[in-house]
């Protein structure tokens, strides 16, 4: 696509809107862009950022559930002039370059986040230039020279940087580099020449044993105190519409309500009102309505803790969960025989949510979701129904799960849908609190990661809380799982959405150094044993149905004829069911122990799928053209008719003599050719 013409939607591959792949209608060259000139548009093609206005906007791309700050321009500096002009248009213009030709990422495109810490970067910068203004020798400086001249630029490191703070400098700087003197006008410093080293980042740690098991049995507790009033949650949370209800007696006597015949339960009397007393007492104590805003955002972050525990779901997978997030698929039907009698059960999977890491964009994806999991979407499900009531929303694929309780509290904000915020220390919970280190527990952090000195961080350091982060479930999931033998690899990956088993085997790095295992201990034969309804054995056994049945289901019962290296092989299948030669038991069982032995993968492609094992440069680099030759690719015509579509609007604009040319160019023609040769003659 041409970076000229293309609005920053197509760069950002983000969200989900109308006009993201419309060129801007105003004009602009690889000079400074027009007044006029969009950035990024909302779900209803309105603009939210264009570059001559002081306030962009590029929520509506951002992938995170938590919603980004707006770039401001307008409160930089106190005082309006000519030299604080000069630099916020400087800034503009790098944001501009930054976006359009800075590139990076994963897939080569910046992301909304890391140009919001961009702008940070500038912020920094800028002030720092004005204030040069109070040395008479120096005076205001530009950007172009803090960023070419080294001792300014050694001196805006030294005032306004440290840590992790030198990392965006840095990168932001890479970028600069990357945009070029041709359409910046100078050539950036260049970063590697500087002090931007970062700190070592260390691998989020694995939870000791006897924290594991506590925390599962607390959660797991709080969990079954909490469950009781699911059936209540929505009614309760309703009434809070009125604003006068939960308030004390006292307080609605000086509003004048017009006697007792016009008031409202207080808090007390509204939870005795609605069966749920005995959910809220002790953690969930809620005397006053100043509290309820509070015990809602803990019960919300008792139902994530149970999720990331239970599923090993990041962060802001869990957090983007929609309200209608769970569903159950058949990975066996039941087997009936001549006599009408089930002989094999009907067997199900739970499964929940999206993912959007190494894609860029907003991707459905399916988690194995165990009872205990289940149990807490059912939950936040119900404080949902009453806030979105507050919140006058419809409960679809756009309502979240963990909508903010804020509403219930005294000063609302209606106009405005967000997602709970869980960094406040509100939602600390005092039973988790009371999981403190040991020193056995320092032994074990010691044998499970042998390179890091645990003993003089501070934050382990003993009789201390456990520092509890929602990524270290997922590394102690796959540490565990992989140390206790119930979770091979290839499950761990398709439940984690790995791209390869190597990222896998990087979470349960040094299992084999630990050998216990979350469970229960046998006295009589001295170790941990699983509990035969322990939730690893869904892991072990559903993860390859799982996989196996979505290999079946999208392509053997799919009436769209396959092509590639492993797609011939399933139409040759297809045809053979077809004809009764064999059956559909027996193509599933022979899936499924290909998946569990880590034989064959599937995943969905830009072509159609592929059920390769392991590691895919080609796809790593954006190669998609050369699953036309890959023998685990799986062609289907539907969508290498798409992509020769895309294929042939981008070459459109680019200018001939470009490389971007070159490249789309090959890409189109062996898309083309494959065409021709193999689907194009099957058709005739």
């Amino acid at each position: 696509m041409s970076a000229a013409v293309r609005s920053v939607g197509s760069l950002f591959n983000g969200g989900h809107f109308s006009a993201a792949y419309e060129p801007d209608n105003a004009p602009q060259l690889n000079a400074k862009p027009l007044p006029n000139f969009i950035l990024c548009r909302d779900v209803n093609g309105n603009a939210t950022a264009v570059y001559g206005q002081d306030v962009w906007d590029f929520n509506p791309y951002r992938l995170s559930a938590k919603k980004v700050n707006k770039i401001r321009f307008d409160s930089l500096f106190e005082d309006e002039g000519e030299e604080q002009q000069a630099l916020i248009e400087e800034s503009k213009y790098l944001l501009y370059s930054l976006i359009y030709f800075g590139g990076g990422g994963r897939l080569g495109t910046l992301s909304v986040s890391t140009l919001n810490q961009y702008w940070l970067v500038l912020r920094r910068a800028m002030q720092f230039c004005y204030a040069q203004k109070k040395k008479p020798m120096v005076g205001v400086l530009s950007l172009q020279q803090l960023f070419t001249v080294p001792v300014y630029l050694a001196a805006l490191i030294r005032e306004q940087f440290s840590g992790f703070d030198k990392s965006a400098l840095a990168g932001m700087l890479n970028q600069l580099v990357r945009v070029g003197q041709e359409r910046l006008g100078y050539t950036v410093l260049n970063p590697g020449s500087l002090d931007l080293k970062k700190p070592d980042s260390k691998q989020h740690p694995v939870i000791p044993t006897q924290i594991y098991l506590s925390l599962i049995n607390v959660v797991g507790d709080l969990l079954d105190q909490l469950y009781q009033g699911v059936g209540s949650y929505d009614s309760f949370i309703t009434n809070f519409a009125d604003e006068h209800y939960g308030v004390t007696l006292h307080n609605q006597k000086s509003r004048g309500l017009g006697g007792k015949a016009h008031y409202r339960p207080d808090m007390p009397q509204a939870i005795k009102d609605h069966d749920l007393s005995e959910v809220f007492a002790n953690e969930f104590a809620c005397p006053f309505k100043r509290d309820i805003q509070t015990v809602l955002l803990k019960m919300q972050y008792v139902a994530k803790t149970v999720i990331h525990l239970y599923t090993g779901m990041r962060d802001q997978e869990v957090m983007r969960m929609p309200y209608n997030c769970l569903s159950q698929q058949t990975v066996r039907a039941p087997v009936i025989d001549d006599l009408n009698v089930v002989r094999d059960q009907l067997q199900t999977v739970n499964v929940l949510s999206m993912t959007t890491k190494f894609t860029g964009y907003r991707k459905d994806e399916a988690w194995l979701a165990p009872g205990e999991a289940v149990k807490a979407i059912e939950i936040a499900q119900a404080i949902c129904r009453g806030l979105a009531k507050l919140y006058k929303i419809e409960l679809d694929d756009r309502c979240p799960l963990f909508l903010n309780p804020s509403i219930v509290g005294y000063s609302r904000k209606t106009d405005e849908v967000t997602v709970t915020r869980f960094e406040s220390k509100r939602t600390q919970l005092r039973a988790l609190q009371q999981l403190t280190i040991q020193a056995k527990d320092l032994e074990e952090l010691a044998q499970s990661d042998p390179s890091r000195d645990f003993y003089n961080e501070s934050e382990f350091a003993i009789g201390q809380p456990w520092p509890l982060t929602s990524h270290q479930f997922r590394r102690s999931l796959a540490f565990y799982g992989s140390s206790s033998g119930f979770v091979s690899l290839p499950s761990l990956r398709a439940q984690y959405k790995h791209m390869t088993i190597q990222m896998s085997r990087y979470y349960a790095n040094n299992f084999d150094n630990l050998r216990t295992i979350f469970g229960c201990y046998d006295e009589n034969r001295n170790e941990f044993v699983l509990p035969s309804n322990h939730f690893a054995f869904e892991f072990q056994m559903a993860m390859p149905m799982s996989v196996a049945n979505q290999l079946i289901a999208d392509l053997l019962f799919s009436e769209e004829p396959l092509f590639g290296g492993t797609g011939s092989y399933m139409q040759k299948q297809k045809r053979r069911l077809e004809a009764g030669e064999i059956h559909i038991e027996d193509i599933r069982a022979d899936t499924e122990q290909r998946v569990k032995n880590g034989a064959i993968s599937y995943r969905p492609t830009l072509l159609g799928g592929c059920t390769k094992v392991g590691r895919c440069d080609s796809f790593l680099l954006g190669d998609y053209t050369e699953c036309l030759s890959c023998e685990g690719a799986i062609i289907k015509p539907e969508k290498l008719n798409a992509a020769i579509e895309d294929a042939t609007e981008e070459l459109s604009c680019y200018a001939e003599d470009s490389g971007e040319y070159q490249i789309t160019k090959g890409d189109l023609e062996r898309l083309l050719s494959f065409k021709t040769r193999l689907i194009d003659t099957v058709e005739l």
